[in-house]
């Protein structure tokens, strides 16, 4: 007597098959958002270092040149023969405010309103230290913890700079 084989799969032959495509999926999505975390982490880590380069690199001019230095723990008010500068830190928005005004006779604005850092930027535990040089002009030592949040990744640093101005 023979007998005829049934075509089609049996049930064990499904349930391997669905596991071993659930194992793919959960590692191909685990690839993904890991993928997702390091390119955050990448983007975080660069964007933190060129926001706190391009600040450093303001101070520097703004200072350097100034015949004016003062301020707070909280505002820098920069005067030159040609230029005022104001930078004030809002704890309100987590950010740096910043004013530059070309004129001369210019006077620093108290109250400036462009954000310097971009929003995925948060500085915290922020402060400008202005002190004065026993041979003339002022040290501005600016300090704090920079966050920069993106959607699969955070990076935080802190920084600490200090520029000398010798005109003051």
């Amino acid at each position: 007597m023979r007998t005829k084989r049934q075509a089609g799969v049996s049930m064990l032959e499904v349930v391997i098959t669905l596991s071993i495509m659930s194992i793919v999926s959960v590692a191909s999505v685990w690839l993904v958002f890991t993928t997702l975390s390091l390119r955050d982490l990448v983007l975080a880590t660069t964007a933190t270092s060129e926001s706190l380069r391009v600040l450093s690199h303001a101070l520097s001019r703004a200072v350097r040149g100034a015949s004016v230095v003062g301020g707070s723990p909280t505002s820098l008010l920069i005067t030159s023969v040609d230029e005022c500068w104001s930078f004030v830190y809002d704890a309100g928005v987590k950010n740096l405010r910043y004013a530059k005004t070309m004129a001369a006779g210019c006077v620093p604005n108290p109250n400036p309103s462009e954000l310097f850092f971009p929003s995925y930027s948060q500085l915290t535990n922020f402060s400008f230290l202005v002190a004065a040089l026993p041979t003339g002009g002022r040290q501005v030592t600016a300090s704090g913890v920079m966050n920069t949040i993106l959607p699969f990744e955070n990076y935080q640093t802190s920084f600490s700079d200090t520029f000398t101005n010798v005109v003051d």
